[in-house]
């Protein structure tokens, strides 16, 4: 069983075990990248999971983490602040299929701003980053960023349009651009 199939089978078992208490789920796609998030709620501070995979790159990932978040959902400002594990299973060589699986624990959080006079209307934004001395295997260091404008559709739902990157950068020094681009998605609230 391959690291892909693996990391699937992890995440549907986070999702399918949390499904009652998860504050949140999402996916989001486009033209080479499928990702797919959870979000566990449990009052101020929130345990999250998530797989990526980019054909384009030939790389998969796969995340968990845990965040300290804003407890008081009642402002237009919600944040996190917190730490992902990451699992990165990379095609470094496509000539000899040499894959690298690289871990990372990096460093980050999230913010969501909903503009009071359009209470429908957000802006949502994450960044992690992971050193050196927090990379292992031939991993040198990695950061990801996602920029989303969301809409909400119902009172449980968004629908959003993001950009976002993940660039790995190996001891090597060659670098990996994964996920990267617009993509569009929904995330539903339980």
């Amino acid at each position: 069983m391959n690291l892909t199939q693996k990391a699937l089978l992890l995440t549907a078992g986070i999702l399918g075990s949390s499904i009652v208490n998860a504050s949140s789920a999402g996916i989001s796609l486009n033209n080479d990248t499928v990702k797919g998030d959870i979000d566990v709620n449990m009052g101020s501070f929130g345990v999250n999971g998530g797989i990526s995979h980019d054909d384009d790159a030939n790389t998969s990932m796969a995340h968990v983490g845990v965040t300290v978040e804003d407890s008081d959902t009642s402002g237009p400002l919600q944040a996190g602040l917190g730490m992902r594990l990451y699992a990165i299973d990379a095609n470094l060589d496509s000539n000899t299929g040499n894959d690298d699986l690289s871990l990372a624990l990096a460093l980050g959080g999230w913010y969501r701003y909903t503009f009071p006079e359009a209470n429908r209307v957000s802006i949502y934004g994450s960044v992690y980053y992971t050193p050196e001395v927090l990379a292992l295997s031939n991993l040198d260091h990695m950061y990801t960023y996602e920029f989303r404008a969301e809409y909400m559709t119902m009172r449980n739902a968004r629908a959003f349009v993001s950009y976002g990157k993940t660039v790995t950068v190996y001891e090597d020094d060659s670098r990996k651009d994964i996920n990267k681009g617009l993509s569009i998605g929904a995330t539903v609230d339980f």
